[in-house]
């Protein structure tokens, strides 16, 4: 299996929904399960609807490539989600600094890496992460703008507001992408290209989301990725959500380490329409969680029960398949 790396520089302003019921909560990274739906768009407005759902069939049996998360990048610095695991932080320095720890959610490669090999975290390494944390934010602007809602009938006027995030030059997003199935190399850089074309996340009526693909290498030739990939252990960091299979479901309960849960919901988007209607929602687990065997994970079927008659003509999947990479045993 071939993995490569590739980064998105924007345009201009994003618009990624972030939990909550407000149009201003917005985050700074895109999980997997986005990306994919955003991907399958962007490939079915090229393909039409036929060729689409002979690519979801191929993912329902066995995906064709595997995704991570979008995470943050600036500059040199690219930032990936800390392993929730602690055992190599002494109970000393959990008990003094416990709640800074807490704070500290990315780490950049060179971190990662010594938290993958269970090296001890010292006080002067937490420092540190604090400083990372400083140039993760600093990547980014975050910004609000008023909107004006008017009643059709008598033209009330009411007020509400959408959050944005800007990023800074040198700064933008990034993934992971691994191949079973080389034949979709190309097919995958072109989905990339059209999504950037159309926009990834909300707001795209206002241009919001629209990329280019600053970089598209295989990870070989990238040696901090490399060794994070090919890290040798039986145990697993999760870099993207992760849904299991009927199967791991039986056996999740003594596979997991250490772990967070989110529920995900919202909208169905099809093609270049958003549709008035909301998916079901659906439990995952979340990146930076840890789990003691590979996991393989699945497509998740959220189509609405009893949708309005011809609202909705196809089915409506979430994309729960794990990418994860390898921690070193925990002594």
């Amino acid at each position: 299996m071939k993995v490569y790396f590739y980064k998105l520089k924007f345009k201009g302003a994003t618009h990624f929904g972030d939990t909550g019921i407000d149009l201003e909560n917005v985050s700074e990274w895109v999980s997997s399960d986005t990306l994919f739906s955003a991907l399958m768009n962007a490939y079915g407005v090229v393909n039409g609807k036929d060729s689409l759902s002979e690519l979801i069939q191929a993912f329902d049996e066995r995906p064709p490539f595997l995704i991570s998360s979008l995470f943050v990048y600036n500059k040199d610095k690219y930032f990936l989600p800390r392993p929730l695991i602690d055992s190599n932080i002494s109970s000393k320095l959990r008990r003094e600094i416990g709640k800074e720890l807490k704070k500290i959610k990315w780490l950049d490669l060179e971190t990662f890496l010594i938290w993958l090999n269970d090296k001890s975290i010292s006080e002067a390494d937490v420092v540190r992460m604090k400083d990372l944390n400083k140039i993760y934010k600093d990547s980014y602007l975050y910004e609000t703008r008023p909107r004006v809602l008017l009643d059709r009938v008598v033209q009330n006027s009411s007020i509400y507001h959408t959050g944005y995030v800007y990023f800074k030059e040198g700064a933008g997003l990034y993934g992971l992408v691994a191949f079973n199935d080389e034949t979709y190399l190309k097919k995958f850089e072109l989905m990339l290209k059209v999504l950037g074309e159309i926009g990834l996340g909300g707001e795209r009526t206002y241009g919001c989301g629209m990329f280019d693909v600053d970089c598209f290498k295989e990870v070989e030739e990238l040696s901090e990725i490399k060794m994070i990939i090919n890290n040798d252990s039986e145990k697993y960091v999760l870099l993207s959500l992760y849904h299991p299979t009927t199967d791991e479901m039986n056996s999740i309960g003594v596979g997991l380490l250490a772990y967070d849960i989110i529920r995900k919901k919202g909208w169905i988007t099809s093609g270049r329409y958003a549709l008035p209607l909301k998916r079901k929602s659906v439990g995952f687990i979340t990146e930076g969680s840890v789990l003691i065997k590979q996991p393989k994970g699945c497509l998740v079927d959220v189509t609405p029960d009893n949708p309005p008659p011809n609202s909705l003509q196809h089915k409506v999947y979430r994309y729960g398949y794990a990418f994860a990479v390898p921690l070193r045993s925990i002594k």
